[in-house]
């Protein structure tokens, strides 16, 4: 206990001191909640320049891909429609190595209800409700996505925005503060490579390496993955997958006002401050310093 006691107060001090950080970058947001903070310190491992830097990165890429992370609603006409077609859920609890599991599948079939770009910014909605409000629960040690690729078609393929997959895979593996242990596809279509041939440009090498696929009604998964930890549709004991996507449409719901708030996600443009001409010497070292803080930041973006 006094272990658990000692890495909570140390994790307490990093996350003032990269307020503190914070503070001197005044095109950050300054609303950024301690539990956000202490996700970035969690994936850096304590590392606070590191955390930073990972800060500046996301809210960097979140500004120059707005129509991604900035102008949004859960409960616009394109995201209720994709809550209707696919599951994009968090798995309750965590795997015995302290990873959290989290299961992406399709529940309507028909191609022409699926909207691609809609459904990376109800990912990435889910994503920012799951960080904002994990105060309680011990942060995993990494994460473990799954994919469930029954009824993904040749025309699924067709509705592919490479624009916007290329914004989803530089985002989730550079940007994103979550530390990726395995990805596993399941039910790999006989028309794998030509999916591939699409997304494997975006993906690190590194990353790739992570991915394992599996056949339809294999057993390979659950080498990796505590079968029991699934939903009953697939031989687990974690409840309906209805009942599981439930709490996270009704927790969008609730989040609403968060997600769509620009100060929370949205990058301070500086501003000159009025005064007398006594004052000009400060304005302008106020203007440089801003210049200097929006030249970093643009170098941040990735292009």
């Amino acid at each position: 206990m006094v272990h658990i006691k000692d890495t909570e107060q140390l994790m307490a001090q990093r996350v003032t001191e990269l307020q503190e950080l914070i503070k001197g970058h005044p095109q950050l947001p300054l609303n950024i909640s301690s539990t956000l903070l202490r996700r970035y310190l969690h994936t850096t491992r304590g590392d606070v320049a590191a955390a930073q830097h990972l800060l500046q990165l996301n809210y960097a890429m979140r500004n120059k891909h707005p129509q991604i992370f900035i102008d949004r609603d859960p409960m616009d006409a394109s995201s209720q429609q994709l809550l209707q077609v696919a599951d994009l859920v968090p798995l309750p609890g965590l795997t015995p190595d302290n990873n959290k599991l989290l299961f992406y599948r399709l529940i309507d079939h028909d191609a022409d209800k699926f909207n691609f770009t809609a459904g990376i910014k109800v990912f990435f909605m889910v994503a920012d409700c799951r960080f904002a409000t994990e105060t309680d629960e011990r942060l995993s040690d990494g994460e473990i996505p799954i994919f469930d690729m029954a009824g993904y078609s040749l025309r699924h393929i067709t509705k592919t925005v490479l624009s916007s997959l290329r914004v989803y895979m530089k985002f989730v593996q550079e940007a994103h503060p979550v530390r990726l242990k395995e990805i596993h596809v399941l039910n790999c279509p006989s028309f794998l490579d030509k999916v591939l041939a699409i997304v494997k440009p975006f993906i690190k090498s590194e990353v790739f390496k992570l991915i394992h696929f599996h056949l339809p009604g294999a057993d390979t998964p659950y080498k990796h993955i505590p079968r029991s930890m699934l939903p009953e549709e697939y031989g687990g004991e974690a409840g309906k997958m209805s009942h599981l996507k439930e709490k996270w449409v009704q927790l969008l719901q609730q989040q609403r006002d968060y997600l769509m708030e620009p100060s929370n996600w949205q990058i301070n443009k500086c501003k000159r401050k009025s005064g007398s001409s006594s004052s000009s010497n400060s304005n302008n070292n106020n203007n440089n310093s801003c210049n200097t803080i929006t030249h970093s930041f643009k170098t941040l973006e990735i292009d």
